[in-house]
């Protein structure tokens, strides 16, 4: 009776044994597609932070290699075609441009190729400025050529689809209004407000042709303490008439308030020279550029409100690297601000 119990048995161990088997070979597929997932998700995600990387080196590029405020981009999409490398992958760059030429008189919409990133300034407008065709030429910058005009532009409204900038008013700022063709890359203008009672002022009186050349004729604040960039930059002087703003351009802060700031009992901007009335058209020429050659400005009142003033290009760049076994290229894009100075 024993050995026929045993004889009768022997077959369920057979198959306890293939089960088992079974069992540790499904566990060692599960393991291995477990260790070859990790792999992979561990190779997208080094080459998402490498692309991440490269996209900015694109950012980079552009700022190291335009002068304000022309801006030459690489390869722009459509077609995503001759990137320029950069490491084991590579980039393509993109500003915004007008889709669209515009006469002197277009108050909108403004077709531009994209909208995204302009922001409304403190009195609820979106400022854009437009210049010229780039002339021929390779002026060193931050100069521009004397035969370029920029112009500014004030809108109360965007849109994202399609992207355009809609009522807007014309040569703002003592620019003035003109044609711009299609391709024209449009800047962002803003300025910084710290609200009401915290701005800085003007510490002294601002004569129209005070040039920042000598201690007496600097622009004398009463602080830069939350200006963003305190060695050199635009301030832009608000009074309520629209012919008394004006952006300036200071090369230098002194803090000291010593001989160089003259009777200034603050801070001094243009440590040795300010453009007044920058990238505006005064009237008395016909360029509107960067080193204006008229040495009038606006007179400028002790106690007016100034800001520290923006103009920059919002770039976008998008970096490219092979992907992981199982995806194709893996992208990332990053948009920032390229600062004229």
């Amino acid at each position: 009776v024993r050995y026929n119990v045993l004889s009768s048995q022997s077959g369920l161990s057979i198959i306890a044994t293939v089960m088992v088997m079974m069992l540790l070979a499904l566990f060692a597929a599960i393991g291995v597609s477990l260790v070859t997932t990790g792999s992979n998700v561990a190779v997208q995600e080094e080459r998402g932070l490498e692309a991440f990387y490269i996209a900015d080196g694109g950012l980079q590029y552009a700022a190291k290699t335009n002068f304000f405020p022309y801006f030459t981009v690489a390869s722009p999409p459509p077609p995503d075609t001759n990137p320029k490398p950069l490491g084991e992958g590579s980039f393509y760059t993109t500003v915004p441009t007008l889709s669209a030429g515009i006469t002197a008189a277009t108050t909108g919409p403004i077709t531009v190729s994209s909208t995204d990133g302009f922001t409304q300034a403190s009195d609820g407008n979106y400022w854009i400025m437009l210049c010229d065709t780039q002339p021929t030429g390779n002026p060193t910058p931050p100069l521009l050529a004397t035969t370029t005009t920029c112009e500014k532009i004030s809108c109360t409204g965007k849109s994202a689809t399609p992207a355009q900038f809609t009522n807007c008013t014309r040569g703002r700022d003592y620019s003035v209004g003109a044609a711009h063709l299609a391709g024209a890359v449009v800047l962002t203008y803003s300025w910084i407000d710290l609200g009401p009672g915290s701005n800085p002022t003007l510490n002294r009186n601002l004569n129209a042709n005070n040039r920042c050349q000598n201690n007496n004729n600097r622009i004398c604040v009463t602080s830069t303490a939350n200006f963003t960039n305190t060695n050199k930059g635009f301030i832009r002087i608000v009074n309520a008439a629209e012919n008394s703003r004006e952006d300036i351009f200071y090369d230098g802060v002194d803090t000291t308030g010593g001989a160089i700031c003259g009777t200034c009992p603050g801070v001094c901007l243009g440590t040795i020279s300010c453009t007044r009335l920058a990238y505006s058209d005064t009237g008395n020429d016909n360029d509107g550029n960067y080193n204006n050659d008229s040495s009038n400005g606006v007179a400028q009142a002790n106690g007016t409100t100034i800001y520290q003033s923006e103009i920059s290009v919002l770039a976008t760049s998008t970096g490219v690297v092979p992907g992981a076994i199982l995806t194709g290229n893996i992208k990332r894009v990053v948009q920032g601000k390229i600062m004229p100075l």
